[in-house]
């Protein structure tokens, strides 16, 4: 499995993490590949996490791309939700939260995206080149948006502003290899 697979793998499952081991574990395994900084209180990573991400309060940096690409960016399951729906409805995937989280939720984003590249590393489908390219335009509109939000705040542990960086670093190589590729 390549490093960028193994890596978007981990960025997926530490967003979807319900707890401090949940995060630590994605965050030990993604550092194997990225070089991270060293946390010694992952209870502080869970407090930054739920701020931003969970709640119970508004959440701080919403999780879903609509919020960033919707015109009413207070709100969620608009238009782009239901596109992205139907997108993993192409790839044959069903969110396994389906209208309990929207499915454009950060780490579903990210699993489509390992799913694709898993499957691209056995079949070098054309149709599915087509749709990591899609997928990778998608992320590189709203994620940008995402992560100056998450930068704009205070307080944000220094894990999860090194997750963001790896993350915007890795959709920005594998959106310039996939240029390159189509070039030739």
């Amino acid at each position: 499995m390549s490093d960028f697979i193994q890596s978007i793998q981990q960025l997926s499952i530490f967003f979807f993490a319900s707890d401090a081991s949940g995060m630590k574990t994605a965050y030990t395994e993604l550092a194997r590949i990225h070089p991270a900084p060293t946390v010694d209180d992952w209870s502080a990573v869970e407090f930054s996490f739920n701020r931003l991400f969970v709640g119970p309060r508004a959440l701080l940096a919403p999780p879903y791309a609509s919020i960033y690409l919707d015109n009413d960016s207070n709100r969620v399951m608009n238009e782009s939700t239901m596109q992205i729906r139907q997108f993993y409805g192409l790839l044959g995937l069903v969110s396994p939260w389906l209208n309990k989280i929207p499915d454009d939720h950060i780490a579903l984003e990210l699993d489509a995206l390992w799913q694709i590249e898993t499957a691209l590393s056995h079949s070098d489908s054309p149709q599915l080149r087509d749709m990591r390219e899609y997928l990778l335009e998608h992320l590189q509109i709203w994620l940008p948006k995402f992560r100056q939000r998450i930068r704009s705040i205070d307080d944000v542990h220094p894990a999860i502003l090194h997750i963001m960086d790896v993350l915007q670093q890795l959709l920005l190589q594998q959106t310039l290899t996939t240029a390159l590729q189509n070039a030739d």
